[in-house]
Order: C-alpha cells, then sequence, then structure tokens
C-alpha cells in the first residue's frame, strides 16, 4: 500500500469515526458510541438548545456551525469558485424546535455524507481533496469535543437539579 493509499483509508476511518462512530475496533478515538450522529440523536431539542451560561454557545450552535464549515468545504471540493464567508452567520442559530432540530441533524449528516461521497469518487487526490479531509477532520472532531464537554455539564446539572426531566443515557461521556 502507498502512502497516498493509507492516508486516504485513514482519511476515511477518521471521518467515519467522527461522524458515525467506528465502533469496529481499532478506534483512533478513545470511547465508542461518541461521533456526531450517536452523541446527536441522544439529544432532545430542549438539550440541544440549553446554553451553560445566558447568550452563551450551545450544542445547536456547535451543529450548525459544523454543518456551516463542512459546506463551505464541499464548495472547494466541487470547484465552485471560493467567496467571501460571513463566519459571524454560522454562529446565529443557538435555539431549535423538535422539527428544526431533526432538519438540523440531517442537514448534517447530508454534508458528511455528500463528502465522503465526492473524496470517494475522485480518481485520485489532489490538493483540494486533502485539504479538505483534514480540515474536515480536524476541525469537526474539535467542534464535537466541544459537543461532548456541553453532554458532561448537562448531566451534572440534571444529576443536581433535576433539569432537563428526560435525561439521556446513551452516548458515553468523560470517565464513561
Amino acid at each position: 500500500m502507498t502512502r497516498t493509499d493509507r492516508f486516504k483509508e485513514l482519511a476515511f476511518i477518521l471521518l467515519e469515526e467522527t461522524f458515525e462512530s467506528r465502533d469496529k475496533g481499532g478506534n483512533y478515538y478513545l470511547d465508542k458510541r461518541t461521533g456526531w450522529f450517536p452523541t446527536l440523536d441522544a439529544l432532545s431539542a430542549e438539550e440541544a438548545s440549553f446554553a451553560l451560561v445566558p447568550g452563551g454557545s450551545t450544542i445547536v450552535a456547535h451543529t450548525f456551525h459544523t454543518d456551516f464549515y463542512i459546506r463551505a468545504n464541499l464548495r472547494e471540493l466541487k470547484g465552485e469558485p471560493q467567496t467571501r464567508i460571513d463566519w459571524d452567520a454560522s454562529w446565529r442559530l443557538k435555539v431549535v424546535d423538535d422539527a428544526g432540530w431533526e432538519d438540523l441533524r440531517g442537514r448534517l449528516r447530508n454534508a458528511y455524507e455528500e463528502t465522503v461521497r465526492l473524496l470517494e469518487g475522485a480518481e485520485e487526490w489532489g490538493e483540494s481533496q486533502v485539504d479538505v479531509a483534514m480540515a474536515t477532520i480536524t476541525h469537526s472532531a474539535y467542534h464535537l469535543g466541544a459537543v461532548r464537554q456541553f453532554l458532561t455539564a448537562l448531566r451534572a446539572r440534571a444529576a443536581t437539579r433535576d433539569w432537563p426531566a428526560r435525561r439521556s443515557t446513551t452516548g458515553g461521556g468523560a470517565g464513561s
């Protein structure tokens, strides 16, 4: 196997682990079932919209920002011209209702799947494919880590204040 082939193989493994969770052994992340999708699917819109401090960020905000970021990278993979990106707009959504939460999770999944499809379909990996794969993995993993920290805080709050009433019991977390 060439170094390029190994790089591509590893990029797909890390994308899968970051988003879907790769519970097949040989994981690079320490905890199982901690990718974006199992993490988000275990949360209600109310939980995902909760700010730990007034006016602070939320899980919704990190999810929306990550989707926004991936879609910006998709434009590069598609060969579309890069325009000025309003990164402030990527943080404006903080609260959703049940339908909005379902839609946002679906958007993130679609952006991830389209990224994988375009990377898999590339005959050769040039600068754009390497850049997008690395940027998507690292940026998404960073925000996934922030979301996982939110979960720890939400669980601690729920244990001490009995909020929110419906506690998520899946998805692992710090020390699990």
